[in-house]
């Protein structure tokens, strides 16, 4: 009589499957408290970090059941790659940021204009002009050959497509004032939030536009503000188009020319001085003293056709009627 001794089932395969199936759940609650507030960004960095690691248990758990069952045999290869698999899914987040973190420089503040920055809700400074020139010269501030009111509406239209909480607001007063707006962003995924700041002044060919995007949390943003900025003026740029047609667009050392020329290249050159006083008014002249023109002075009248002097004289022989 033979024993028969049970097949191997690799138990590193079913805590692989268990650990991935955890990974999953955690990082999705996670992400859902996060953007319903009812977590803070920092705690919600611990619960996203407990699915990573759940993740990566679930790839290293799956890894060792794959090596134990290929040198013993046995149960626990489907378990094993279905536990790789969840853990795969669940470290995702963790290559999509390190590879831009690895591509992406380490800043968190991005302005279009880093000389004068539009300033955020909560006051924050802007610290990162040389390192911003840099790494991103292609932001820089936008002219527009537009109104600054046009151009504000423009804006928030945009900001309206993609999804951005306005949270206040200075629209124009009149249509050459400059406007401005803030607003705040919020990541698809996690639901990180961006503070953003956009600012529209009166300029020579119409208008200025200057746009800021910071992260609250973290030193590093992982390219997405400077991402944000250039799909924002790529969704502007179409909405200017289908409104108003293609625009020329404004070179960034271009002016508008200070004097017209002048018809007559033998004019004099005008220099700064108050413009010239109209002609002497005439003085009145009154009923008394008034100069008569003699009849040499006045140009004769032309006569009428005769059907009308006709009807003329009748008008003049035709006695008024008694009121």
């Amino acid at each position: 009589m033979r024993k028969i001794l049970p097949p191997f089932r690799s138990r590193l395969a079913a805590a692989s499957l268990q650990f991935g199936r955890l990974s999953l759940p955690v990082l999705v609650i996670s992400a859902l408290v996060h953007r319903a507030d009812i977590v803070t960004t920092p705690q919600f960095l611990v619960l996203l970090t407990l699915g990573l690691l759940l993740g990566a248990l679930a790839c290293g758990s799956a890894l060792a059941a794959g090596l134990v069952l290929w040198q013993r045999g046995g149960h626990g290869w489907a378990k094993a790659v279905r536990g790789f698999v969840y853990g795969l899914i669940a470290l995702s987040p963790a290559f999509v940021a390190l590879y831009a973190f690895a591509i992406y420089p380490r800043l968190a503040d991005i302005s279009t204009d880093t000389a004068n920055p539009p300033q955020l809700a909560s006051g924050r400074p802007f610290t990162n002009g040389e390192s911003q020139a840099e790494a991103y010269p292609d932001l820089v501030s936008r002219r527009f050959r537009i109104p600054p009111a046009d151009l504000h509406q423009a804006a928030l239209q945009v900001a309206m497509r993609s999804r951005w909480t306005v949270t206040a607001e200075l629209p124009p007063g009149m249509p050459d004032e400059p406007t401005r707006f803030q607003a705040v962003a919020t990541s698809l995924v996690f639901a990180f939030r961006d503070d953003i700041a956009l600012r529209i002044l009166p300029d020579p060919v119409g208008a200025k536009l200057d746009i800021r995007s910071a992260s609250r949390f973290g030193a590093h943003d992982l390219g997405a503000n400077a991402n944000r900025i250039r799909s924002f003026f790529e969704d502007l740029d179409a909405v200017l188009v289908a409104a108003y047609g293609t625009l020329e667009p404004v070179e960034e050392d271009e002016e508008l020319p200070g004097d017209l020329p002048l018809l007559d290249p033998n004019a004099p050159q005008r220099e700064n001085s108050p413009p010239p006083l109209p002609g002497a008014k005439p003085e009145s002249q009154e009923p008394g003293g008034a100069d008569t023109v003699t009849s040499e002075e006045t140009a004769p009248l032309e006569q009428l056709p005769d059907d009308l002097s006709e009807i003329y004289e009748e008008d003049r022989r035709d006695p008024p009627p008694d009121r």
